[in-house]
């Protein structure tokens, strides 16, 4: 293989790896308030929470997945799938604060209301905590 070819699949690679990092949205990092997630109270505040809020498109524990979520591109996550084990809490936080107002989401269709504008951080952290319960963590 000549150098210009291996300098030619390097960049080809570089260019590759460079493009794949916009897969994972950057999202600002931030630590629940201690024992938060753990505390079996603030789960249950965010089961109710997410009863009254999210569960309409995500389902109720029973259901897993609404069978309204498959109509969605891209569907709801189903929180009970054992990928929701290892979720950065962070992450989640922010997933539910700014829902499809920020990139990826606002121009990949994602139809998640923000609900940052109407719940409190507490409240958002119980949805955290729940949805880390709910998935088995």
């Amino acid at each position: 293989m000549s150098l210009s070819s291996t300098a030619l699949g390097l960049l080809l690679l570089i260019t590759f790896v460079a493009g794949c990092s916009d897969l994972v949205p950057d999202y600002p990092r931030r630590e629940p308030p201690a024992g938060l997630l753990g505390d079996a109270a603030r789960q249950e505040a965010g089961a109710a929470l997410f009863s009254l809020h999210c569960a309409v498109c995500h389902g109720t524990p029973e259901e897993g997945r609404t069978p309204r979520a498959d109509f969605f591109v891209p569907p709801a996550p189903d929180f009970t799938s054992a990928t929701y084990r290892s979720a950065d809490p962070a992450y989640l936080f922010w997933r539910i604060q700014k829902g499809k107002a920020v990139e990826p989401y606002l121009s990949g269709g994602s139809v998640m209301p923000a609900w940052g504008p109407h719940l409190s951080d507490e409240e958002l952290w119980s949805l955290v905590a729940y949805i880390l319960r709910r998935s088995g963590s």
